[in-house]
C-alpha cells in the first residue's frame, strides 16, 4: 500500500499546484493540468481499492462532484479549438453559420469560465487537505484478507487482467457509429489502463510502448467523442437559429453534415485499428506484459517482478 501512497499523493499534489494557478485567467493550461491530475488520483483509488482504500466514501463522491463540474467547460474549450483550426472547407455563404456558433460558444466560455475556476478554487482548498489526511492514514482496502501480503506488482497485474477484459468487452459493444455509450465506455477504459501502466514505464520492459500505444487509442477515442458532442451542439445551435438567426441556418447544417462525414471517417479509422480481430492485437501485449509482472525474478525465483517507482 506504500507504493499506492505515494502514486496517489503525487497526484493529489499535482491537483493543487495546478488549482494555485486556476485564479490567473491568462494561464489556459491550468484548469486541463487540475482535471488531468483529478482524473489520475481518482483512477488510481479506483484501481488500487481492495488492496488501499484510505477515502471516505463521501470525500470520493465530493471528488467525483468536482470533477464533473468541469465538464462543461472543458467541452466547450474543445469546441472552440477545433472550430479556430477547422480547415476551410464550407462554402462562401456558410462563413456566417460557422461565426455565430463561434461567438455563441465564445460567450458560453467566459461565463463559465469565471464560474467553474471560482467554485473549483473553493471547493478544493475545503477538499484537499481532507484528501491528503485521509491519504496519510495508509488504511487497508476494501477486501483486506484477499490482498494481504500482495506486492505493488501482484496488485497491478490483478488489475491489469480486469481491465483487459472490460476493455474487450466495451469494444465487442461497437457495432457502428451510433453507439455512443460504449464508444465512451471504451474511451473511459483506455484511459484507465494508461493510467495504470504509466507508473511501470521505467522499471517493466515494455510498459512505455503499451503506454504510448493507449494514448493514441484514447486521442481517437477521444477525437470521435468530441465530434459527438459538436454535433448536439449544432443541434442546439440550429435550434436557437431558427428563432434568433435565420441568417446562421444555412451555415449550421452545411457544418452539420461536415461533422457527420468526419464521424464516420473516425469510426471507420477506429473500426480498421481496434474493433473485431484487432481487439485481441491490441490487448495481447497488455497480457504478456502481465505475466511479467508475477514471473520469478532471475535473481530469486520465489518473488514477483520488482516495480520501483520514480
Amino acid at each position: 500500500d506504500l507504493a499506492v501512497q505515494r502514486l496517489a499523493l503525487a497526484q493529489l499534489d499535482a491537483a493543487a499546484t495546478a488549482c494555485a494557478c486556476v485564479a490567473d485567467r491568462d494561464d489556459a493550461e491550468a484548469l486541463h493540468d487540475f482535471r488531468v491530475a483529478q482524473r489520475r488520483l481518482r483512477s488510481v483509488l479506483r484501481a488500487y481499492a481492495p488492496w488501499y482504500d484510505p477515502v471516505p466514501k463521501h470525500l470520493r463522491k465530493h471528488l467525483r462532484r468536482l470533477a464533473r463540474a468541469t465538464n462543461a467547460a472543458r467541452d466547450t474549450e474543445v469546441q472552440i479549438e477545433w472550430l479556430r483550426h477547422m480547415p476551410p472547407r464550407l462554402k462562401a455563404g456558410a462563413r456566417s453559420g460557422l461565426d455565430w456558433l463561434r461567438a455563441r460558444l465564445a460567450e458560453r466560455q467566459r461565463a463559465d469560465n469565471r464560474a467553474v475556476r471560482k467554485e473549483v478554487r473553493k471547493e478544493f482548498a475545503a477538499l484537499e487537505p481532507r484528501l491528503r489526511t485521509a491519504l496519510r492514514a495508509r488504511k487497508r482496502g476494501r477486501d483486506s484478507a484477499a490482498g494481504a501480503g500482495a506486492t505493488f506488482a501482484q496488485a497491478t497485474d490483478e488489475r491489469l487482467s480486469v481491465y483487459c477484459a472490460e476493455l474487450a468487452a466495451d469494444l465487442a459493444g461497437i457495432g457502428s457509429a451510433a453507439d455512443r455509450d460504449a464508444i465512451h465506455a471504451a474511451r473511459i477504459g483506455g484511459k484507465r489502463l494508461r493510467y495504470l501502466l504509466e507508473p511501470l514505464r521505467g522499471s517493466v520492459p515494455g510498459a512505455a510502448a503499451l503506454v504510448n500505444a493507449m494514448k493514441a487509442f484514447q486521442d481517437r477515442f477521444g477525437e470521435l467523442n468530441d465530434r459527438f458532442v459538436t454535433a448536439r451542439e449544432i443541434e442546439q445551435a440550429v435550434e436557437v437559429a431558427g428563432a434568433q438567426a435565420e441568417q446562421a441556418l444555412p451555415g449550421l447544417r452545411e457544418l452539420a453534415a461536415w461533422v457527420e462525414r468526419d464521424t464516420n471517417r473516425r469510426y471507420r479509422d477506429i473500426r480498421a485499428r481496434y474493433l473485431g480481430r484487432h481487439t485481441r492485437k491490441l490487448l495481447a501485449p497488455m497480457r504478456a506484459l502481465s505475466k511479467k509482472l508475477v514471473a520469478p525474478n532471475a535473481a530469486n525465483d520465489t518473488k514477483p517482478h520488482r516495480v520501483r517507482l520514480k
